[in-house]
């Protein structure tokens, strides 16, 4: 769909007359009108016009291709301000040009019109020649960034040595020459300066070009409007010198379009879509988890090459931010554990090293104070984020400590941990109401998992109390590190003992840490792992009717329906059995399917009637569950309800539209059925009323009646003939059939 108007539409009859005055005029100086021997076509400002408008043209074809719904028309704007020719003259009111695109021919190709980009090109271009003389021949600079705020800040420091750096290191220069409302390139100043307050990277583009990158980027602000997610691979190159290069498929795709169409190079291209994929937070998301980085890691781990998996996880660190950053580093220390642990001493003193380099500064921190030619860059580090390094490095230096005394020939780390002040306990600072026995016996279970080389008697089927006590203490006490530990502890050794990932994810349900499933899912841990018995992490919260628990695991992902083939009953089976109705509304919410048979062929609605839920049944029958399925005895709901004398279910079951006449086993009825309860009267009358008939038989020609006779039920058979008698039986009939 087009993107919205975002800003009035305010077009001065000037500014429009001169673009319509300029585009006429580009169109009467095409190859196929000019009749003048001048070489039109061969202009810079045209080159470049013709280039600008084949690269969005072929930014939307893509975009279209990815499945993306731009409509048949779509429009973006730009903004300009129209001024006199003498310095004091008027200016007329600020005011945006809409310029549009449409999909033609029977390959529904993007166009836009090459004449009009030109006319655009040509007057911006004109307007700056004229306004400094200092644009003739200047080396131009791109402002790294959207506006002049974010190239002064850390974070656009590090999504561009994340991202764009190839060749051209970024600078800092002065904010003077920048024009936010017009423009995100400047000229380079003459004079050396060491006061700079924005990025920028100069260029070699002559300033047609850099108009033109502009133009584009206004372009891609607007159509990625549109766009929800960037989707593709990312992934992590070796680059030059030891050093890495971030690399997206779909952002690829993009540089293509722009590298193509001769609109500068990659660099320049990755200046264009970077900061707008970050504004519209659409840029991938690359940290030391991702699936190609894990993947990478283990490769290099494989090959011995140990300084090249650290090389690779600190160069991501460095240059990630938020979230990205923080589960980068947690991939950082747990590799280090790791390293601890290997059985080659040069490897446990790599490990070593960079858990001392972790627990001296923050990595980042570090990487951006190497670049001393940027030291005027706004920062401004939040004591949150000091606090959070604090605690990482404690934790960390927590579990080297306990590793050193825990693990034969580890000793050597100890000296070196005690001179930075390492220390042994690790007090939670939300314990003071809590059991001292039961937190050490958390404590224990913790430090057991992340600091022995093997854990005996581990339980395969279920967690035991005291890890359930540790999950508590550390998400109680935000040890978030030791969380991200154990369970990716849990993780590396699930293909000998899948239930632990099953613990993994019950745990994380039960403690209600979102957290926890997060990393779960992002190592990659099947949600629908199913435990020697039979039973899923969503299962365990069912049953225990744990709502909350169930909530996270469904919006983490988790199929309402798990994997039927392993389990013996699906999730909505057992809410149904125990009627824990507000967990069997929220399965129904994600999907469930309620035909679902168990191991025994049993359904959800044929065990909330066995057990008397009426509630559920109401609820499961208002969802559309099939009111007369058969079991595995060949018995309806109904059937059930009616052996069972469950007059009152059979209420509700009827008035749910269940068939009172519906052939069940050995060709019975409900009638028939329940013929051998003590008094089944009550339930008969109900079953008459709503049209059950008499004269039915089963497999053996025997009507209810006939049963009845057969078992001498007197009262059953006075009850029947006088139904008889109600639906029109003669009275001699009716004597004969009391007489028998």
């Amino acid at each position: 769909m087009p993107s919205p108007i975002l800003t009035p539409d305010l077009e001065p009859p000037l500014a429009k007359q001169l673009i319509r005055t300029r585009t006429k005029l580009a169109d009467l100086t095409t190859s196929s009108r000019q009749s003048l021997g001048a070489d039109w076509d061969g202009m810079p400002i045209r080159q470049v016009a013709c280039n600008l408008a084949e690269t969005i043209e072929s930014t939307m074809d893509l975009m279209s291709s990815w499945g993306v719904n731009l409509g048949k028309t779509f429009e973006f704007r730009l903004g300009f301000k129209c001024k006199g020719a003498s310095p004091g003259s008027v200016t007329q009111a600020p005011g945006t040009y809409s310029i549009g695109l449409m999909r033609c021919g029977d390959a529904l190709r993007w166009k836009l019109d090459a004449s009009e980009m030109e006319a655009i090109l040509g007057l911006w271009t004109w307007s700056l020649y004229k306004s400094n003389k200092n644009w003739r021949n200047s080396t131009l600079c791109r402002l790294i960034g959207l506006n002049e705020d974010e190239a002064s800040r850390e974070e656009t420091f590090l999504y561009f040595h994340k991202w764009i750096f190839r060749q051209t290191e970024a600078r800092l220069v002065q904010s003077a020459g920048y024009d936010n409302s017009s423009r995100l390139f400047g000229f380079e100043p003459k004079d050396v300066s060491y006061d700079g307050k924005v990025l920028a990277v100069r260029t070699e583009n002559e300033l047609e070009t850099m108009i033109a990158q502009d133009i584009y980027i206004q372009f891609l602000k607007e159509v990625f409007i549109n766009l929800h997610e960037l989707g593709g691979d990312v992934d992590l190159i070796p680059g030059l010198q030891s050093s890495f290069l971030a690399s997206s498929t779909r952002i690829d795709d993009l540089i293509r379009c722009f590298e193509n169409n001769k609109l500068g190079s990659r660099e320049d291209a990755l200046l264009c879509i970077v900061p707008v994929l970050r504004r519209r937070n659409l840029l991938p998301d690359l940290a030391a988890d991702s699936v190609k980085i894990r993947a990478r890691r283990e490769q290099l781990i494989g090959q011995g090459d140990w300084k090249g998996a650290f090389s690779l996880l600190r160069w991501i660190c460095q240059r990630s931010e938020s979230s990205q950053f923080e589960r980068s580093v947690y991939e950082l220390g747990f590799l280090c554990r790791r390293a601890l642990f290997s059985t080659h001493k040069h490897v446990r003193k790599e490990g070593l090293e960079q858990i001392c380099a972790l627990l001296t500064s923050d990595i980042r921190d570090e990487f951006i104070k190497s670049h001393t030619h940027l030291s005027p860059l706004h920062r401004s580090v939040p004591q949150d984020r000091v606090e959070w390094w604090n605690s990482f490095s404690r934790q960390l230096g927590w579990i080297a400590w306990n590793v050193s005394t825990n693990v034969p020939g580890m000793a050597f780390c100890q000296p070196t941990l005690r001179s930075l002040n390492v220390a042994e306990d690790l007090p939670g600072s939300h314990d003071q109401n809590q059991d001292p026995d039961a937190v050490q016996k958390g404590v224990r279970a913790v430090k057991d998992w992340l600091t022995l080389q093997k854990i005996d008697n581990i339980k395969r089927e279920e967690y035991s109390e005291d890890e359930v006590l540790g999950f508590e203490w550390m998400i109680r006490n935000n040890f978030h590190v030791l969380l991200y530990f154990l369970l990716l502890r849990w993780v590396e050794i699930s293909e000998e003992l899948p239930a632990l990932v099953r613990i993994g994810y019950s745990l994380a349900a039960r403690t209600k840490s979102e957290r926890a499933l997060d990393i779960l899912r992002r190592q990659g841990a099947d949600i629908e792992t199913i435990g020697p018995d039979n039973r899923s992490a969503l299962n365990d919260q069912v049953c225990t009717q744990d709502l909350e628990g169930s909530r996270l695991l469904l919006q983490m992902g988790a199929d309402p329906n798990g994997n039927i083939q392993q389990m013996k009953i699906s999730s909505l089976a057992i809410a149904a059995y125990e009627g824990f109705d507000d967990i069997a509304t929220l399965l129904l919410q994600f999907g469930a399917y309620m035909e679902i048979p168990d191991h025994v062929g049993l359904r959800a609605l044929h065990w909330a009637t066995k057990n008397n839920h009426f509630d559920t049944v109401r609820l499961l029958l208002s969802h559309g569950a099939e009111i007369d399925p058969l079991g595995p005895d060949d018995l309806t709901p109904l059937h059930s309800a009616a052996m069972n004398n469950q007059i009152q279910m059979a209420e509700v079951l009827i008035k749910g539209g269940a068939d009172v006449n519906a052939i069940g086993q050995n060709g019975q009825t409900a009638m028939m059925l329940s013929i051998h309860e003590r008094n089944p009267i009550p339930m008969w009358r109900l079953l008459v009323d709503n049209g059950a008939s008499l004269d039915l038989v089963d497999y053996s020609g025997s009507t209810v009646l006939d049963q009845a006779r057969q078992f001498h039920y007197t009262e059953a058979i006075t009850f029947l003939c006088q139904v008889l008698e109600d639906r029109g039986m003669k009275s001699d009939e009716m004597q004969h059939c009391l007489s028998h």
